[in-house]
């Protein structure tokens, strides 16, 4: 599963919604609703969104497993090392 909390939260600061992104940046609604749902969106998408926010795509999502000890030390890994975590983090 992917958390957008930090998409929503850039969302919410500039006064937007999903739709409004959607179609300030022609995105399917599609694409929108796997947002909704904590789905992987394309990474091209991903990045066209960043761009418009004027961040990094990895600091739009996160992703959160299913496992809790998994998820413990993918958080772990990403505090210890986050460079290098960070630019590895579409990979797992």
């Amino acid at each position: 599963m992917i958390s957008y909390s930090a998409l929503l939260q850039k969302l919410n600061e500039k006064g937007l919604t999903k739709t409004a992104l959607a179609k300030e940046l022609g995105i399917s609604s599609r694409t929108m609703a796997k947002i909704g749902r904590g789905e992987k969106i394309a990474d091209h998408v991903l990045e066209k969104i960043a761009v418009f926010f004027g961040c990094s795509a990895d600091e739009l999502c996160q992703t959160i497993s299913d496992n809790s000890l998994l998820q413990t030390l993918r958080d772990e890994k990403t505090s210890v090392c986050p460079e290098v975590c960070t630019m590895n983090s579409k990979y797992g």
